[in-house]
């Protein structure tokens, strides 16, 4: 029989285990039970998802214009405006450039004060 010592590494918010340090610590940053990542809009009546064309960071090989795909969003209500969630954040994958420079992808606030909940 063989036994073997490692360390491992614990969330602190919901004690799931990882053998390698930095996907523990990737992890523990957008961990949805992080009480950094929770926002009031998750709870709030005013946020919908809606859909949105967004330039994709292409494009065209021909014609050099840049290719837009319709995308579906989160978006506030009340503020009118598009919000991304903190994991979006951390992974960097969150649309900035829409078709039209009248819209814009935030993050979501940490306080709101228009926040009527579910």
């Amino acid at each position: 029989m063989k036994t073997e010592t490692k360390e491992i590494y614990k969330c602190e918010y919901c004690n799931k285990l990882y053998q390698i340090k930095r996907y523990a610590l990737q992890h523990e940053k957008q961990c949805p039970k992080n009480p950094e990542n929770d926002r009031p809009c998750f709870n709030c009546e005013f946020l919908r998802k809606k859909e949105a064309k967004v330039w994709i960071w292409i494009d065209n090989y021909y014609t050099g214009e840049p290719v837009y795909e319709t995308k579906d969003l989160l978006f506030c209500d009340k503020k009118k405006i598009f919000l991304y969630p903190p994991k979006s954040e951390h992974k960097g994958n969150y649309y900035t450039e829409f078709w039209n420079e009248e819209n814009s992808n935030n993050p979501m606030p940490k306080e709101c004060n228009e926040q009527e909940l579910i």
